[in-house]
């Protein structure tokens, strides 16, 4: 049976926003079901500060000046194409930290939010009886979320279930839910109106212009899309607050263009527009899956964003962007095409997984209920060595 009150240790990171996004949602769908006693680690932070510190740097760096930096650091993690030392050393960090979390507390199920090899080289070491759970934020497989010592695995799409299974993971440990979200997003009712661009109607553009400094000329675009009379821009800066008064002070004349800051209503935003433009972040992608609306995503930087991008165009789910010069015309171009839209979020709706929170918790508490889990043969994975 499943412990009267559960113990969860709930394994995160502070790299953007995405990990510690899908971690609150576990929590608070957890909440819901009467568990409270969650233990949440952002474990290598709590291991190397320092060196954490420089890499959360690095990572924000990637979106303006340190793209390449960033794209060969995480495409060199891929033990697919190499091994990777600095990935190793991290891991040793993270593996101390998980130890001493281990020995201080007494937990029925570890459940991880953040790609590393820490957990799995634990349990390879110590055998503890309890599941160990993945939970990956990306549309993307990275082969640092891939071990033996990981029980079982929740994942964003069909096809991601297909590359963890050639790598030899028993398809009975993967489950398709989608990547957690806030619930506000399953709540808010579709808007019949996507891809209604009939003549008579003021269409709305949503941007996310995100903290990090994602679109480094957006006055350039808001300048190209003003001229459109029939179209009303709203631009969310988030935590940018420079970024906001430059925007506000510009456009503060402008009525068909709303400038905003940090909002909580991104769902009722999203809900209300039309088209929207942002960056190809797992959160992101899986808050507009939701509420199917069409993208146009802004370029990517190289790694996970870039892949998610990949999966996105693939699947007829976004219009892609190399460039910022190519937002503005893909913005006017799907606003002429109507039928386009409509089949971006025909596309969206089918690879849209509900209710993602639920799901996972329902599953973790009936693998918290058994002796876990069946041994397979050991896959051709790194380990760090002493």
């Amino acid at each position: 049976m499943v412990p009267v009150s559960p113990k969860i240790l709930i394994l995160t990171g502070s790299y953007g926003n995405g990990h510690l996004e899908v971690t609150r949602s576990l929590i608070t769908e957890l909440n819901k079901r009467g568990i409270t006693n969650i233990v949440t680690s952002d474990l290598f932070y709590e291991a190397h500060p320092i060196l954490t510190n420089v890499t959360r740097k690095l990572y924000i760096k990637s979106f303006s000046k340190g793209q390449n930096i960033y794209g060969f650091l995480y495409y060199k993690s891929d033990y697919r194409l190499t091994d990777f030392r600095i990935d190793r050393m991290i891991d040793r960090y993270g593996y101390m930290r998980i130890s001493q979390l281990m020995k201080e507390n007494d937990f029925d199920v570890v459940i991880n939010t953040f790609p590393m090899q820490a957990l799995p080289i634990y349990k390879q070491r110590t055998k503890p009886g309890i599941p160990f759970i993945n939970v990956l934020t990306d549309f993307c497989l990275h082969t640092r979320w891939i071990s033996d010592g990981i029980d079982y695995f929740f994942v964003a799409c069909n096809s991601l279930k297909k590359e963890l299974m050639d790598t030899g993971i028993n398809g009975n440990k993967i489950t398709i839910s989608g990547i957690p979200i806030k619930e506000e997003f399953y709540q808010n009712t579709l808007d019949s109106s996507h891809g209604d661009f009939s003549s008579n109607k003021i269409k709305k553009l949503l941007i996310s212009a995100g903290a990090y400094g994602v679109l480094k000329d957006l006055a350039h675009i808001l300048d190209e899309l003003k001229i459109k009379e029939d179209l009303h821009i709203t631009v969310v800066c988030g935590s940018n607050q420079l970024l906001f008064k430059e925007l506000k002070h510009e456009y503060q004349n402008d009525t068909n263009i709303t400038i905003l800051g940090y909002v909580s209503n991104m769902a009722n935003l999203m809900t209300q527009s039309d088209i929207m433009v942002t960056k190809a972040g797992g959160i992101s992608l899986s808050e507009a899956l939701a509420i199917q609306i069409p993208l146009v995503l802004t370029p990517a930087v190289p790694g996970q964003e870039k892949d998610n991008a990949n999966f996105f165009e693939k699947e007829g789910m976004a219009i892609v962007t190399k460039s910022e010069e190519e937002i503005a015309p893909a913005v006017l171009s799907l606003l002429k095409q109507p039928l386009l839209a409509r089949s971006i979020s025909k596309q969206m709706e089918t690879h849209f997984h509900p209710n993602s929170a639920a799901l996972i918790v329902d599953k973790v508490l009936t693998l918290i209920e058994k002796p876990y889990i069946q041994k397979e043969p050991r896959h051709d994975s790194k380990e760090i060595k002493n």
